[in-house]
């Protein structure tokens, strides 16, 4: 399942922060956008691990920011998978081939709703409990996790606060420029002033 998150932005202050923006080269302009959109993940990150608490391992939520050619800047915040051959595998044998490939996909997963069982709550065959016939040793035992949907939650939430992010560094971006060669022909304006 994917979740894309689209907000709104008020068009005047597009267009001034596009002109803000247009006083760069090309490539400070994708190194200031990268710079808004770091802390902006690490921010969704921490709200994500908040909401899942200690039931999902932090180790495998991962953040990303990747600009194009075309010049548009890319970040996600996700959980680390690892490649998997599933080939012809149902059921039981499928959730195998995922739980090989490291405990991303099971937190990928379990995030966003599907009902997991720890890998320690399997019995050996002695056990003879419900479904043993079919190697179901984890039926009715233990705790499972239930999905929080802590990603769409944290995109929902942040979505609004990107924008003053990225005026915020690239204001900062201006002051330190202006302040920090001395006597420049031309000084550039904040983004208020467009």
């Amino acid at each position: 399942m994917n979740f894309a998150v689209t907000a709104t932005v008020d068009p005047k202050t597009a267009a001034q922060l596009r002109k803000a923006l247009d006083q760069f080269p090309l490539a400070a302009q994708d190194a200031i956008v990268r710079k808004a959109i770091r802390p902006f993940l690490n921010k969704e990150m921490q709200l994500i691990r908040a909401a899942n608490g200690n039931r999902l391992p932090n180790k495998d939520l991962k953040a990303k920011v990747k600009v194009f050619r075309s010049g548009v800047c890319w970040g996600a915040t996700a959980y680390k998978t690892g490649k998997v051959n599933i080939g012809q595998a149902v059921g039981r044998a499928k959730r195998a081939a995922y739980d090989a490939a490291g405990t991303g996909w099971r937190s990928h997963f379990a995030e966003l709703g599907t009902h997991t069982w720890s890998s320690t709550l399997r019995t050996p065959p002695s056990a003879r409990g419900l479904g043993w016939k079919r190697g179901l040793y984890h039926r009715g035992r233990g705790k499972f996790i239930r999905g929080t949907h802590a990603s769409e939650l944290a995109h929902r939430a942040m979505s609004g606060q990107f924008q003053t992010m990225l005026v915020n560094a690239l204001n900062l971006a201006i002051d330190s420029r202006n302040y920090s060669v001395g006597s420049i022909p031309k000084r550039f304006g904040r983004v208020e002033t467009f």
